[in-house]
């Protein structure tokens, strides 16, 4: 029996968190951070070089529009298969 997961629980469907998130991370992470405020700093720094970015903006949106679209296909089951 195949559970049917909700969007708002489903991995698939949050580019920003494993696309973005992961990518600023990475590069926030680079070197050891000592402080709030510095962590900060790095956050709002690689915020600013996604915003250049914009190819990178174009197919995070472009593969939210596949993911949900597979979404829809199976009616809410898995899908990470067909991608």
């Amino acid at each position: 029996m195949v559970t049917q997961i909700e969007p708002f629980e489903s991995s698939e469907l949050t580019p920003l968190n494993f696309c973005l998130w992961g990518c600023t991370k990475n590069e926030v992470c680079e070197r050891k951070v000592d402080t709030r405020d510095e962590l900060l700093a790095r956050i709002s720094d690689a915020a600013a070089c996604k915003r250049k970015r914009e190819d990178q903006l174009r197919r995070t949106a472009r593969d939210l529009r596949t993911r949900v679209t597979e979404c829809i296909e199976v009616d809410g089951g898995i899908f990470e298969h067909l991608l």
